[in-house]
């Protein structure tokens, strides 16, 4: 017994050998008890949270889980720092404001470790009700504001760290204040563009993947961001548009027809008759009628006026697609008929032409 009182009672690093056991002893009960949170949660838990229909039982769980092993690991460290029973101060240093300090440190950042594991249940959720909408703007905002609330909440984090550190919050956000509003007047452009982004998510002119154009600027939609819009144009050059400029000048989103125009004069010689020319109206109008790839609602088929050189016919109608190539075919298709219905009423197809008339000159007469 005098040789083991012998040994608690010396001193390592100024610690005894007692109180530097008790600290051993802390730290191996808090691994057992992690281990034993661990296997309850594992085991346990688990197989029960899968048995409901819900998955937030499950998402909750696993964000719960680390989180709570670090606390415990924590809380159990600083136990055992307390049991050493040491000095307030070491020469210089402050031992129980920096041990305080450390804890209150640790304790944020497992607070900061568990809000962002709950942000991914709610990016989860914000992600499967982003697919559920036709919209694939949707799909480019979700990450954006999953981003923009891990920042406040680091921001905040930060602040309330600052705040235990003992500096004074509020003085530092009015002095924040005043150069949020020096940087705000020298950021304009970036602001303007952020209100852009917000117009283009609440208003939806467009989505990803559709053919728009915006001033000289036209092409595919490829992403949406808060500063910017990336515009692959049909050459492929890629084009970063600001979102500002979707404020400033109107959107034509070609990829939103309903219906694509069709819309020429077809201009026939002077020579064709009245009788012909009610003839070539009409089979035009039949052309259309009879095509189911047209729209019937609304189109129109009229001799309109006497040109330079030919007899125009306006026609105007749509077709019932807005792929630019199947518009396209249908297109080819109805001009081949109109040629048809042209050569069999033997009606021709005038040009730019000049006719010259010259006067025979009589005999005797100057």
């Amino acid at each position: 017994m005098t040789v083991i009182s012998k040994i608690l009672n010396q001193d390592l690093f100024g610690v005894p050998a007692e109180k530097l056991g008790l600290f051993f002893i802390i730290i191996l009960l808090t691994f057992i008890i992690k281990s034993i949170f661990m296997y309850v949660v594992d085991k346990k838990l688990t197989v029960l949270v899968k048995r409901t229909k819900t998955e937030l039982d499950d998402l909750l769980l696993n964000a719960i889980k680390s989180p709570l092993g670090y606390l415990i690991l924590l809380q159990g460290f600083y136990v055992a720092l307390l049991s050493l029973q040491l000095p307030e101060k070491i020469g210089q240093f402050d031992i129980t404001s920096i041990v305080h300090a450390l804890y209150i440190l640790a304790i944020s950042f497992i607070m900061l470790y568990f809000i962002f594991k709950n942000i991914d249940i709610i990016a989860y959720y914000l992600y499967n009700e982003a697919r559920k909408t036709e919209s694939t703007l949707d799909d480019q905002l979700v990450p954006l504001l999953v981003k923009s609330l891990r920042i406040l909440v680091v921001t905040v984090g930060i602040l309330f760290i600052l705040q235990n550190f003992g500096y004074n919050i509020t003085s530092l956000l009015a002095g924040l204040g005043l150069g949020g509003l020096a940087f705000a007047l020298a950021a304009q452009n970036t602001v303007s563009n952020l209100f852009g982004s917000i117009t283009i998510f609440s208003d939806k002119p467009f989505q990803l993947g559709d053919w728009i154009s915006v001033g000289s600027i036209e092409g595919i939609v490829e992403e949406v961001g808060f500063r910017t819009t990336r515009v692959r144009q049909f050459d492929q050059a890629l084009v970063t548009v600001p979102n500002s400029q979707f404020i400033n000048t109107g959107v034509i989103n070609y990829s939103a027809m309903k219906k694509r125009r069709i819309n020429f004069n077809l201009g026939v010689t002077y020579g064709t008759s009245t009788g012909k020319m009610e003839e070539a109206v009409a089979g035009i109008k039949k052309i259309i009628e009879e095509d189911e790839k047209f729209d019937h609602s609304f189109y129109m088929v009229r001799f309109t006026e006497f040109g330079a050189y030919s007899l125009n016919i306006l026609i105007y109608c749509f077709t019932k697609t807005t792929d630019w190539a199947e518009s396209l075919a249908v297109r080819e298709e109805f001009n081949l008929k109109i040629l048809k219905l042209l050569d069999e009423l033997g009606v021709e197809i005038a040009f730019p032409s000049q006719t010259i008339y010259l006067k025979e000159k009589k005999e005797g007469i100057d």
